[in-house]
């Protein structure tokens, strides 16, 4: 707690002065209230006689006005410039900070369980921040402004009160050290459900075909228990340890009385004194079970506070400290000068790998999957950094250029497809690189794709829903959807990378689609990863050939048929006609 509770205030620098502000109009109130209890005392002892009585009624009407107009103006103020500014601040940075951060780190993560740790963490913070101004600041003001009478009528009786309250925290912090580990178990278990539910949705349709729901539905439950019951026994522990804390009270409360009836008999206080005092003390106690429950919640916001705060603490591993944008010619030449990856610990993907693409050339690269064709995409937008060699860009490496710029020349189709948000339409997921295009451009990409005309059979044409990921939509008119997305933006971009663009399409489909192609791409910097080599044959000047050793075979397609290699091996098994 010494840890996270400073980085998250640092976290909230933005915010520093309008919370102060906020803080000291809560205290100014919480003075206000209290001296309002001891108005009419005084208004009976300065206007006896004077003063008529409606005038006296209006005057207490007049404060309490006030004091519900500060009220509003604290509530509004709050709400404006403190607590739905920082969710939408908290929101916004946590998401940047995932944006920079590379694609192994993402890959260690279970996405939707962090998702679910993210909306959990930014809820805790902005509960804890606003517990601690609307009622730790009020409470130790009434705190502090109660033991006054206390001290001053009974001075013995304040020895009672610190030591109880000595106690009470001592023991408020043990129940919280001894409740962490379940609270710990409990949040992380809470991010496994967000996850798994999560996945259960998007996944339902292979799910229910597959007729796994009822062991889905098992998995779920058993979660469910285990969280039902790190909760069961938190309870229990909060509350042995509130007995605990009460019998306290009751011990110091009943100590205080005994001082008071001594008094009493003394002569020292009357009655009403007694009364009074006792009054100033269960008000006094009571808010002793409020700082309890506060540094409960705070405590419960722990787990999802340090998951936020070392979320924002992390230093992405790939970084550029180029200011100056890299001047580029027309088309840009790339090249591979001794490379060599592996995704985290595992063996080379790429190994002493050099490969140059001249300005202007469509490469098509194939080999069996997993031998590192996408790895190269992955490595030369630097969502991966290379752990050996060098990679450049019009000659110069990349590690020199502006990530923003770098990644800003690349337009690309990946295996997964392209960009789908649930609630987009149609028109603005073509749109989604480039979204300043206008309606006529985005068509010009559809019908390059030859997805145009599907789209107006569709019910709400270009302004068709596309749903989560793509939902509505079949593999191929994903496909194509993505290709055209990516074509958008190329206009605008220097290397289009196209991974298994066609992979979900039928052969005369594909046909279509790379006769149209071909004039767009002609002159400009391709790379084409494809297994069917229908797909490179005529639209690529020049292909390579991967295996575990790296390039076997580079030219173009007549060339490698003639060496009878492995391309022309990869053709004969995959029985084209060439």
């Amino acid at each position: 707690m010494r840890v996270v509770v400073p980085k998250a205030w640092g976290v909230l620098e933005p915010f520093h002065r309008p919370y102060l502000r906020f803080l000291a109009g809560v205290a100014a109130r919480q003075i206000l209230l209290i001296a309002g209890g001891y108005s009419l005392v005084l208004l009976l002892h300065k206007s006896i006689g004077s003063v008529p009585i409606w005038a006296c009624i209006a005057v207490l009407l007049l404060y309490d006005s006030g004091l519900l107009g500060l009220d509003l103006r604290l509530n509004i103020s709050f709400v404006q410039r403190v607590s739905f500014p920082m969710f939408a601040y908290l929101r916004s940075i946590t998401l940047g900070k995932v944006f920079e951060m590379p694609a192994e780190w993402l890959q260690r993560q279970q996405t939707s369980a962090l998702a679910g740790k993210i909306n959990e963490a930014v809820g805790k913070v902005v509960q804890t921040v606003e517990g601690f101004g609307r009622e730790l600041c009020p409470a130790l003001i009434r705190t502090l402004l109660v033991l006054v009478p206390l001290v001053y009528f009974s001075p013995w009786t304040i020895v009672f009160v610190i030591c109880a309250a000595g106690m009470f925290a001592a023991i408020t912090a043990m129940e919280s050290q001894r409740r962490q580990p379940y609270r710990k178990a409990r949040h992380q278990n809470y991010a496994r459900d967000f996850g798994m539910f999560s996945e259960c949705i998007e996944n339902l349709q292979p799910v229910v075909h597959f007729g796994q729901t009822g062991r889905m539905l098992g998995e779920y439950r058993q979660l469910q228990q285990e969280i039902a019951g790190q909760g069961i026994e938190d309870v229990r522990l909060a509350t042995r340890y509130s007995a605990r804390r009460n019998f306290l009270l009751s011990i110091a409360k009943r100590a205080c009385q005994g001082i008071w009836i001594w008094q009493f008999r003394k002569g020292s206080l009357d009655g009403a004194m007694v009364m009074y005092l006792n009054a100033m003390l269960e008000d006094l106690f009571n808010s002793f079970s409020g700082y309890a429950g506060l540094i409960e919640r705070v405590y419960d916001g722990l787990e999802p506070t340090r998951t936020l705060v070392t979320l924002l603490d992390e230093r992405s591993s790939i970084r550029s400290n180029a200011v100056n944008l890299v001047e580029m010619p027309e088309a840009v030449g790339i090249e591979f000068q001794d490379v060599r990856f592996a995704y985290g610990n595992g063996p080379d993907i790429l190994h002493n790998f050099s490969l140059k693409i001249e300005p202007g050339t469509v490469l098509g690269i194939v080999g069996r999957s997993g031998i590192g064709k996408t790895t190269i995409q992955h490595v030369l937008s630097r969502m991966y950094d290379v752990q050996q060699g060098r990679i450049a860009i019009s000659g110069t490496d990349i590690r020199e250029w502006p990530l923003e710029q770098l990644r800003g020349i690349f337009s690309s189709v990946s295996q997964n497809g392209g960009v789908f948000f649930s609630g987009m339409t149609i028109l603005d997921t073509i749109r989604f690189a480039r979204p300043d295009a206008n309606f006529g451009q985005a068509i010009d990409a559809a019908k390059l794709a030859c997805i145009h005309d599907e789209i107006m059979r569709m019910p709400d044409g270009y302004f068709t829903k596309t749903g989560q990921r793509g939902s509505t939509l079949s593999k191929g008119q994903q496909q194509r959807i993505a290709l055209a997305q990516a074509l958008l933006a190329f206009e605008d971009r220097k290397v289009l990378i196209l991974d298994e663009f066609t992979s979900a399409l039928d052969s005369q489909t594909e046909q279509e689609v790379l006769g149209n192609l071909m004039p767009l791409l002609k002159g400009k910097t391709v790379i084409i990863i494809a297994h069917r080599l229908a797909t490179l044959r005529k639209i690529a000047d020049k292909i390579i050939v991967l295996d575990d050793t790296g390039i076997v075979e580079y030219g173009d397609h007549s060339e490698l048929l003639s060496r009878g290699g492995a391309y022309a091996q990869i053709a004969r098994l995959q029985a084209t006609t060439v």
